[in-house]
């Protein structure tokens, strides 16, 4: 009896930091190879819209766009994982174990060239997110194509007016058909879901 007493006096405490965004740190944030953040990411801010996701903007500095968030684990990849060819680094930041979304600068500058959004809670502004599905992206661009990259041969459906890709990584199975590989093909397996956004 004492200790449930005990406990039941000492929570309010403990709820009263974490609501004043104390530091809680984990053994896993202490050993990140990057930084950590011990404020939580808004999903709901980040928006996605032409050229930016949030107030993540294109043209930014890497520096300049990571003073826009917060709570999320930072690791360094590889442009070419997501299909961009020079050497480029892609930093990647992390919620718990899921990627939110990369970026890519120039070679060898500073400067964000590529947004990659990966989390299906991150939404477009006509309502779509990572991991839709063909047949959804099709009600919004009933008109939209598919393309193949001929480096990867994965598949993209872009939306030209706000520069952005719906990337597809597919391999048996694909969106589309291409007997001439130059040409977009017309959508045909619905069902497939989209990887990531690519914002340019």
């Amino acid at each position: 009896m004492f200790l449930i007493v005990l406990w039941s006096c000492k929570q309010p405490t403990d709820n009263k930091s974490q609501k004043e965004g104390k530091p809680t740190q984990t053994k896993s944030q202490s050993t990140s190879v990057e930084h950590t953040n011990d404020l939580s990411f808004d999903y709901d801010k980040f928006e996605i819209k032409k050229g930016q996701l949030g107030e993540i903007k294109i043209g930014m500095t890497i520096s300049e766009a990571e003073q826009k968030f917060d709570g999320l684990r930072k690791e360094v990849g590889q442009a070419t994982d997501f299909g961009f060819g020079g050497g480029s680094p892609a930093y990647l930041y992390y919620d718990k174990d899921d990627v939110v979304f990369g970026l890519i600068p120039a070679l060898d500058t500073e400067i964000l060239l590529f947004i990659i959004v990966a989390s299906p809670r991150l939404t477009t502004i006509n309502g779509l997110n990572p991991n839709s599905t063909v047949k959804e992206i099709s009600k919004q661009y009933p008109k939209v194509k598919v393309y193949q990259n001929l480096m990867n041969s994965w598949e993209e459906i872009s939306d030209t007016s706000n520069n952005w890709d719906f990337v597809f990584m597919t391999n048996e199975k694909t969106v589309g058909d291409y007997p001439d590989l130059e040409n977009p093909s017309e959508l045909k397996n619905m069902d497939i879901k989209a990887d990531w956004i690519t914002i340019k």
